[in-house]
């Protein structure tokens, strides 16, 4: 884990910008604490990536993003106690499927950069603060963010062509690469594979960072997932999908619903009885594959 960590505050302190990707589905699940206390020690603009918009809808993705704009907000009127000036991080809503919104990510770094400036030489002191100064030469972008949140897409889609490896199978990228994005920016992408030994493999689950068939409890993963159509008051979605009418025991409770689905789809084990299990993966990959939406 520490050689991990070591490299995230190497990228942290070379970069000019941070972008630190999050999954729209789960933003908050998708942050990370000690990334991000990296990168405010670091002093560090940061622009919070919201991607995957395509599978929430506005309103759900309003209510997702609370949290931050009210930590964006503190630091313009000064009340978080961050030794850091206001106003250093943004947030920006981005869809591959939409190349607007590519454009408005690269617009947003241009303009921070333009405001901020390069870092001076991090070797002499990794914490100084950036003077203000005009934009010139290359922008450094650090990439971050846990595996399969998109990363990857989003570094194809600001280099206008396929130049990192994208797949839904979580931890595709491996070692540190420089990529260019037009003349003025170089994006570092980091390793895809984050420490995760200490994360609730659920939380892996929902931001699909970690793959349904390595799951050592795919059914506890499967009912987290269920569990957030039930407090949306959204069941009819995961009926749709499926193509099932749930009893009304079963719709307060996760495990009932996954032993009812299993049974629809016709997983089933020896002498008729549910293959929960099966069900479970089954679930979460199309929950990963964005097929199942909120």
């Amino acid at each position: 884990m520490e050689p991990y960590w070591d490299l995230i505050k190497e990228i942290v302190r070379e970069s000019d910008i941070v972008l630190e990707i999050l999954d729209a589905r789960n933003v908050e699940i998708s942050r990370n604490e000690v990334i991000e206390k990296i990168i405010r020690n670091g002093d560090v603009p940061r622009i919070f990536v919201v991607n995957k918009i395509d599978l929430v809808n506005k309103k759900d993705l309003e209510r997702s993003v609370e949290k931050i704009l009210a930590e964006l907000e503190n630091l313009k009127l000064g009340n978080e106690n961050i030794p850091r000036e206001r106003g250093k991080d943004d947030i920006v809503y981005v869809s591959n499927r939409r190349t607007k919104t590519i454009k408005v990510l690269l617009a947003k770094i241009r303009q921070m950069f333009k405001k901020y400036g390069k870092r001076r030489d991090f070797k002499e002191n990794p914490l100084i603060a950036r003077p203000f100064r005009e934009a010139k030469g290359d922008i450094l972008i650090g990439v971050i963010g846990y595996p399969n949140v998109g990363k990857s897409s989003i570094i194809n889609a600001l280099c206008f062509k396929k130049k990192a490896a994208v797949s839904n199978k979580a931890g595709t990228t491996h070692g540190v690469h420089w990529l260019s994005a037009g003349k003025d920016i170089k994006l570092i992408d980091t390793p895809g594979v984050i420490p995760l030994s200490y994360v609730d493999e659920n939380k892996l689950a929902l931001i699909s960072s970690k793959n349904p068939e390595k799951l050592k409890e795919p059914d506890v993963a499967a009912a987290k997932i269920i569990e957030q159509f039930i407090k949306e008051n959204k069941l009819s979605r995961l009926e749709d999908f499926y193509k099932v009418k749930l009893g009304e025991g079963a719709r307060e409770n996760p495990y009932f619903i996954i032993e009812e689905l299993a049974k629809a789809k016709g997983y089933l084990k020896k002498g008729g009885f549910a293959d929960e299990p099966r069900m479970s993966i089954s679930l979460v990959r199309d929950w990963q594959n964005g097929k199942l939406r909120l």
